[in-house]
């Protein structure tokens, strides 16, 4: 008999698990509660585990469209300096996120999901997904993909799950504009200031994605539109990168979920729903594609499927905690060393890129998590 999964929320984790399943046999029904899937064209780098997850997914070349490989990577700080520095040999993609999520969707229909927008989930209970209309879907394997805030997960603290939040008090703007010349083609580039960040991904030569991090506390710096010369104190060469940030770009909170556990019964909480995390190594989506596809191998056959839940966490959760917990120290490094200290940040970051057994960025991460 063909096993059934309900999952809420038909983002990163929701589509590439949803994928997953159906190419093992399932049958599957995805729950999005806006009107149309859809995903903000901000970029996202997808690190090697990321793409051989789209590969072994069967969506990698669709995701890709818009955007390129990525050759190297550096920090430079306010004075100039480079602090790190590497050349991939690994594979490292920046392409937009609506890309990816497309991708992901024509993928899961081609499969026959069944993907039901304008469909909002509002908890979960061991063995069925719950509607706001008060229906209960009964499945095999219920999964909360619904994002930050997870209405999946806020169901299962009534049966005990414990959950913490953590603002890691920094305001975060993504957004793609148009590429010029001057723009890195085949490189991502970022610059330390103060407790300012900035960082620029190319696409495909036409656009190229941005990043801005700030205190919370910093309102000239949150300002929307962007005050470009606020910015230009603290960075006086990239006038041409802020004069482009598009006037209707938004800022958000940065949040790191914490869950006891990923799984409740027959009930799993997968991606931002179970592990947010800053979006700093370029990790956040990828681990969610990687966590699908550990899922899918962990209950595809299974008899027992709580039993495999919890396998799957004991397997995966090592990695993703070592992700979350870096990308973390490093939010915290920008957005709060205090002005005398800026000049041991600097030499710290320094030493990290140096140091092989520091060095945790980006292939560094991805080698860790490519060893399980």
């Amino acid at each position: 008999m063909t096993r059934h999964a309900e999952i809420a929320g038909a983002g990163i984790a929701g589509l590439g698990l949803a994928c997953q399943l159906a190419q093992a046999g399932w049958s599957v029904r995805v729950h999005e509660r806006a009107w149309e899937v859809r995903e903000s064209g901000a970029g996202i780098a997808l690190g090697q585990n990321g793409v051989d997850a789209m590969r072994t997914i069967g969506a990698f070349e669709g995701a890709i469209e818009g955007g390129c490989r990525i050759r190297s990577w550096n920090i430079v700080d306010q004075w100039g300096r480079t602090l790190q520095e590497e050349y991939l040999s690994t594979e490292l993609y920046s392409i937009p996120r609506s890309s990816l999520l497309r991708a992901l969707h024509e993928r899961a229909e081609s499969l026959g999901v069944d993907v039901q927008v304008a469909s909002r989930a509002v908890g979960a209970r061991p063995g069925a997904l719950v509607l706001d209309d008060g229906s209960q879907l009964p499945a095999d394997l219920v999964v909360g993909a619904d994002g930050v805030r997870s209405s999946v997960r806020a169901s299962l603290q009534d049966y005990g799950l414990r959950v913490r939040r953590v603002d890691l008090r920094v305001a975060g703007l993504r957004a793609r504009m148009p590429a010029v010349a001057s723009d890195p083609t085949d490189g991502m580039r970022e610059w330390l200031s103060g407790r300012r960040r900035v960082g620029l991904l190319p696409l495909d030569g036409r656009d190229v994605a941005i990043y801005m991090f700030c205190p919370p506390q910093d309102t000239q710096g949150r300002h929307v539109p962007l005050d470009v010369a606020s910015w230009l104190r603290s960075y006086p060469h990239l006038q041409g990168v802020f004069e482009r940030v598009p006037p209707d770009s938004s800022w958000g909170e940065v949040i790191e979920t914490h869950c006891q556990h990923w799984s409740v019964g027959n009930v799993a909480l997968i991606g931002d729903a179970a592990f947010s995390m800053a979006p700093n190594l370029g990790q956040g989506g990828c681990t969610a594609l990687q966590a699908a596809i550990t899922l899918t191998q962990s209950v595809a056959d299974a008899a027992d499927i709580p039993a495999a839940l919890r396998a799957w966490e004991a397997k995966e959760r090592p990695h993703v905690d070592y992700v979350q917990k870096w990308s973390g120290r490093y939010s915290r490094l920008c957005s709060k060393t205090p002005g005398p200290a800026l000049r041991v940040r600097s030499m710290l970051f320094s030493a990290w890129g140096r140091s092989e057994r520091l060095n945790d960025r980006f292939a560094g991460v991805e080698a860790r998590l490519l060893q399980a």
